[in-house]
């Protein structure tokens, strides 16, 4: 039994298929191949004399992106509260890149500086203004009730000096924005920026516990929203009932990415649910699987036996493309009667009867220019 001539064992390991994935791409950096779009493969070496300036990456509290914002104060770390200006005035966030040097060229947009660290003053403000947020939450929906606009409020956030306040909104109508933000200027008395939201910025505004029973990722760690799909589910083995797969949200679990890479490779070392597979016992199928365990459970053609086998303990021959069911066998006397009645049943009607019926089914069909029958 050679294990290594199985097709669907090479390689055997998911470590070890990472690994020849290390060496081809190894390969392809020493030959000078291109590698996706990341520029390693340049002929033009970097500028080594380009502008450069130590930036450190800080990440709000409505928002998953990272920005950057110069620095130098070495005494900032990851996890530290920061002030930083905006379009929207001074606001309060927290550094989730060290600071490093960082070429000019490869930042977007203008370069604003970080103002100081996040004192005990900025806290007992950023308090308060949540309380005031709320207050104002209260007040757009009174408004919005009022005046019939089919707006739901989600969330509304002052920034850290309290000049202007963000809207985040959802609706299900089209909604004139521009209005309703001069509206809600005046009501609440400084500058207001509506921002509408679908589903899923929904569910990380509000927050919530998963299915899990944890905290929403995307409330919580998750910095962008990943492609979901259902093939994503397939591949795991999962319910393709959308109810079951589906977030607070409505839509498919973010989750079902996480580990989809992983199933993946796994399956990829492993045969196919309902294949035919050669083994030491003779021919057998493949009537379940443990994608993560590696274990393939078979049973066998001749005895009906099912047992459960790792992939490297299948046999080396190529399995075949289709399982093919043995032809049904009948007692001799029984297919000597099916002969016997299928003889007397072609010789029920004599030839001479059965030339004038086709002769009849021909005439039938023939007519003349007047439309009668010949």
């Amino acid at each position: 039994m050679n294990p290594d001539t199985l097709p669907f064992a090479q390689p055997r390991s998911v470590d070890e298929m990472r690994a020849n994935a290390r060496a081809r791409f190894r390969d392809r950096i020493l030959h000078g191949e291109k590698v996706g779009d990341c520029g390693c493969d340049d002929s033009e070496p970097a500028d080594l004399n380009a502008p450069r300036e130590h930036v450190a990456g800080v990440r709000f509290r409505d928002s998953g992106r990272v920005y950057f914002f110069s620095t130098d104060d070495p005494e900032i770390q990851i996890d530290d509260w920061v002030v930083v200006p905006t379009s929207r005035g001074q606001e309060a966030g927290r550094v989730v890149i060290a600071p490093r040097q960082m070429s000019l060229s490869q930042l977007e947009g203008d370069l604003h500086p970080i103002e100081r660290r996040l004192n005990d003053e900025d806290i007992d403000r950023i308090e308060a203004l949540k309380t005031e947020s709320a207050r104002a939450l209260r007040r757009i929906g009174a408004y919005t009730r009022s005046k019939r606009l089919p707006v739901k409020p989600i969330a509304a956030e002052y920034s850290l000096d309290g000049q202007s306040l963000t809207f985040s909104y959802s609706t299900g109508d089209r909604v004139d924005a521009s209005a309703m933000a001069r509206a809600l200027s005046e009501l609440l008395g400084c500058a207001v920026v509506i921002k509408e939201v679908g589903p899923r910025d929904e569910a990380r505004l509000l927050g919530g516990l998963g299915r899990c029973g944890r905290t929403l990722c995307c409330a919580s760690w998750l910095p962008m929203f990943p492609d979901v799909s259902m093939g994503m589910a397939k591949n795991q083995e999962l319910s393709l009932n959308p109810t079951k797969v589906s977030g607070v949200c409505g839509r498919l679990l973010c989750c079902l990415s996480y580990e989809n890479d992983q199933y993946r490779e796994a399956k990829a070392i492993l045969p196919r649910l309902g294949q035919t597979i050669e083994t030491a016992d003779g021919p057998a199928q493949v009537v379940s699987l443990q994608i993560l365990r590696q274990l393939v459970t078979i049973r066998l053609f001749e005895t009906g036996e099912e047992r459960t086998v790792s992939a490297d303990e299948l046999s080396g021959k190529k399995p075949e493309p289709a399982v093919v069911a043995p032809p049904v066998q009948l007692p001799a006397d029984s297919i000597g009667a099916a002969v016997e009645a299928e003889v007397d049943h072609e010789t029920d009607v004599e030839p001479e009867q059965a030339a004038p019926r086709r002769r009849r089914r021909r005439g039938r069909g023939r007519r003349n220019g007047n439309g009668a029958a010949e």
